[in-house]
């Protein structure tokens, strides 16, 4: 089953998205809180090479924010997972990879909070399932494959 990863469409130069002084040098990085640092034309290709009518998943923060993508989408799912729960994880996620923990806490601090109520949060209304994001992950799965199947079938 094909799956179109949101993260590998933004944009990587700051000059062609939104973007916020770095918090560990000089400079500016793209900032990933904001959905118009999605690339529009890496965001078209991928659903063009799915248009066989198979069942795509797109996953990323994002993907119920884009109208382009709410539009396309058969069946849409929220996994409703709450800040404290997120930020935490992508904390332990920084620690793992070597990074510096306190950028990812300040930049949640100072955008990315905002951004989560403005462009993720209400993703949750326009679903057609919200799964328990502190769930399992094979229990999330289960419970998304028990709805999407016979929605799909019919």
């Amino acid at each position: 089953m094909p799956v179109i990863r949101l993260d590998d469409c933004y944009h990587t130069d700051p000059a062609l998205a939104p973007a916020l002084p770095r918090y560990d040098g000089p400079g500016r990085v793209v900032n990933f809180s904001d959905p118009a640092a999605i690339d529009p034309g890496r965001l078209r290709r991928y659903p063009a090479e799915h248009s066989d009518g198979a069942l795509v998943i797109v996953e990323g923060i994002f993907a119920l924010t884009l109208p382009q993508l709410r539009a396309a989408a058969r069946w849409k799912v929220y996994i409703d997972t709450p800040p404290d729960i997120s930020i935490a994880r992508k904390t332990l996620r920084r620690i793992a990879e070597g990074r510096d923990p306190a950028l990812t806490l300040r930049g949640y601090l100072e955008h990315g909070r905002a951004a989560y109520l403005t462009h993720i949060a209400p993703g949750r209304h326009v679903a057609d399932l919200v799964v328990d994001g502190t769930a399992a992950v094979a229990e999330a799965a289960s419970v998304i494959v028990r709805h999407v199947r016979p929605a799909a079938a019919g």
